[in-house]
């Protein structure tokens, strides 16, 4: 829909931050509907590897929420919603 492709460079962002990151399109995950409308699922590691092979600052919790369950005390880390956009390249900081 966004004209996304295998190996794009794209920018996630969401109210805390964003990222930018290599896109890997694939058709294992279908979108969810969400009131009648498709809504796409996207994941993100939440480490790159090694020391030396991962680029500083663009983790994934530059873009999780700081808000938690008031009931269980349990933080909203693993699902919350993002913007997806392609991006020129990782020099757009």
């Amino acid at each position: 829909e966004k004209g996304i492709g295998q190996g794009d460079w794209v920018k996630l962002s969401s109210n805390r931050g964003y990222v930018v990151c290599k896109a890997y399109v694939t058709k294992r995950i279908k979108p969810l509907l969400v009131d009648g409308k498709p809504t796409h699922v996207i994941g993100l590691p939440i480490h790159w590897g090694f020391t030396g092979l991962a680029r500083k600052g663009f983790g994934a919790n530059t873009l999780t929420p700081c808000v938690g369950d008031a009931n269980s005390e349990t933080p909203e880390f693993k699902a919350f919603l993002v913007n997806v956009e392609k991006a020129p390249g990782p020099a757009m900081v």
